[in-house]
């Protein structure tokens, strides 16, 4: 399981891409393939429920008789911190993969944009990725 998206590695670990390669890929993929709208539009869904999250917390302590304590407002901080980056690194990672994999083919990898598998190596009368059955050419 590649679990490298929830630290904005969105290549594919069986490259072992460098650092700093992978992020030449990603202002590649983010300027040439991934749309502005597309981009902000998930911004909005990732800041949404956080923005939500924010404004009912001193109610919600209020309510159950913890208002003007700093401790459990701190957990519960914490608590919604540690939620969000999971769900916006997963948002971001779907939104990135396929222009980053569009990307690392620019840049000669020769791989599926679909599941990211290596194609190197396979027959060119293979049209279709042996993984996911996604059309080579892509």
């Amino acid at each position: 399981m590649n679990l490298r998206w929830l630290l904005g590695n969105f290549t594919d670990p069986q490259y072992h891409i460098p650092r700093r390669e992978q992020f030449q890929l990603s202002n590649i993929a983010h300027a040439r393939y991934l749309s502005h709208a597309a981009f902000w539009w998930r911004t909005a869904l990732i800041l949404l429920p956080v923005i939500v999250s924010l404004r009912l917390i001193k109610p919600t302590l209020a309510w159950l008789g913890y208002a003007g304590q700093t401790g459990p407002y701190l957990v519960v901080l914490g608590a919604i911190m540690l939620l969000c980056w999971p769900w916006s690194a997963w948002m971001y990672r779907s939104l990135y993969v396929r222009p980053v994999r569009r990307a690392m083919r620019e840049a000669g990898y020769d791989l599926c944009l679909g599941c990211g598998y290596e194609l190197r190596g396979l027959d060119g009368s293979i049209t279709r990725c042996p993984e996911c059955g996604e059309e080579r050419s892509g």
